[in-house]
């Protein structure tokens, strides 16, 4: 009952097991939800603005019927929305008027609204270019699928109208202590929260599989593709700017499962100011925080709008922290056509790795190239650097130009382990910018690539030369 009511757009509060207080709800929408009640043979009783029903089985179909008045929602317009001018859900189309009052709820004015009546995508405008920022990063947090045409204030929404209705439900899940956030700080709020998660959640090496069933329902919504492969990977794809053309540009996005030691239970997470440290054993930053970064990157791409296709592959490993074995154990098939690999598995901050030990992971050009997309508009925070092993090494030796990004995180498999938010969200911003200017990352490989034709020429040309000779 209490969410078919959310579906359609009702705000009541829970009074006891049979009754519903209507009173935060308007007057005019309260008339419509009675006047669909008569129209019922359900039991129930109005007291004032309390609503007392039987122990009847509410069927959705009998209750979708209901609510579809003559009329419905036909000027497509729902108006503004604030505490003293509640918009009424009569004027609403059936399957978006939940969604539009969850949004509304969250503090996003909304000021037309269509479900597309089975013959188009449903869409939504907003009042304010904020407004609509602000609704995609809430629907991204549900793993509602959209394009955002920013400039206009719309957000078309990638689903069937009926499948519309299960989000107002999980939108109604989201604290209202959300609307004390501004939008500027509400995408670093959700993005802590993705992080806090995955710090709770265990998987020392070798027993990965809590954590991946999570991480797996996750990008279950961001991807277009996911399998997990026989060594226990979690491997996914999904392409951005669909067009008619083939992508030019597949990127690869890494981190692993695995923590060195497992997550100690009942330990807290203690928070001074941007540092997280745990108040037993280790943090689990290592790589939690690089998932974290790579999940929350997922969903800002999905509000992003691209000129061009681009193919995004994911590879959560597990076993990294025991031999790279994971890695190790990735088909070619799933390697084949990614020309860059990012993986989000350093310490400290503003670290681009990008080789070790005599062993380069990219050439020169690709590093600077991404120092330079980091740098733009800010103060310079990253910059290329030699570092350790990790996942990195492994794409690298396939040919892949690959580094290894800063997550924040210090003294790792330690007690004394920390993790800075406040760099963790610098590399997300980073992983944005850089799909942001994706010409300048192919600039970088189409000069990376003439390159080595020509370096390749050269040695063919020396080869005979030598040859000749002898």
């Amino acid at each position: 009952m209490n969410v078919l009511l959310v579906e359609q757009g009702f705000i009541f509060s829970q009074v006891d097991s049979n009754t519903l207080d209507f009173r935060n709800e308007s007057e005019l929408n309260v008339e419509f939800l009675k006047k669909i009640l008569d129209e019922s043979n359900w039991h129930h009783e109005w007291q004032g603005r309390l609503l007392t029903v039987g122990d009847t089985f509410w069927n959705e179909t009998e209750w979708l019927t209901l609510c579809a008045v003559g009329g419905r929602g036909i000027t497509e317009m729902c108006g503004y929305f604030d505490q003293e001018n509640s918009v009424s859900l009569e004027m609403l189309d059936l399957y978006i008027s939940g969604l539009v009052r969850q949004l509304n709820r969250l503090s996003c004015k909304t000021i037309m609204s269509c479900d597309g009546e089975g013959e188009r995508r449903p869409n939504i405008v907003f009042a304010t270019e904020n407004d609509t920022a602000r609704a995609a990063l809430l629907m991204a947090e549900v793993g509602l699928e959209y394009r955002v045409k920013l400039a206009r204030k719309t957000i078309v929404i990638l689903k069937e109208r009926e499948e519309i209705l299960g989000f107002a439900s999980l939108l109604n899940g989201l604290s209202e202590k959300l609307n004390a956030i501004s939008t500027e700080h509400l995408e670093r709020a959700v993005f802590e929260n993705v992080v806090e998660e995955l710090l709770e959640i265990p998987g020392v090496s070798g027993y990965e599989s809590v954590i991946r069933n999570h991480v797996m329902k996750k990008l279950a919504k961001l991807t277009d593709e996911m399998t997990v492969d026989d060594y226990g990977n979690v491997l996914a794809e999904v392409t951005f700017g669909r067009g008619s053309r083939e992508p030019s540009l597949t990127i690869l996005l890494n981190g692993h499962l695995d923590v060195v030691d497992e997550i100690e239970v009942g330990r807290e997470i203690l928070k001074s100011g941007s540092v997280w440290t745990s108040s037993s054993g280790i943090l689990g930053a290592d790589d939690r925080a690089g998932i974290g970064v790579i999940l929350h990157t997922l969903k800002q791409l999905q509000q992003m709008e691209f000129r061009a296709p681009v193919k995004v592959k994911i590879a959560f490993t597990v076993e990294e922290e025991v031999g790279l074995c994971g890695a190790k154990s990735v088909s070619s098939e799933f390697l084949e056509d990614i020309q860059a690999a990012l993986v989000v598995d350093r310490r400290g901050r503003g670290d681009i790795v990008t080789g070790t030990r005599g062993i380069d992971f990219c050439d020169e050009l690709f590093g600077e190239m991404l120092a330079l997309i980091g740098n733009l508009g800010e103060e310079k925070r990253w910059e290329s650097t030699l570092g350790g092993s990790s996942d990195t090494r492994i794409w690298a030796q396939q040919g892949i130009q690959s580094v290894n990004l800063s997550v924040g995180y210090q003294n790792e498999h330690t007690s004394r382990e920390e993790l800075n938010l406040d760099d963790a969200f610098a590399t997300a911003n980073l992983l944005k910018k850089v799909f942001l200017h994706l010409d300048l990352l192919k600039s970088a490989l189409h000069g990376i690539r003439r390159t080595q034709n020509t370096d390749e020429r050269l040695h063919r040309t020396q080869r005979k030369a030598v040859s000749t000779a002898v």
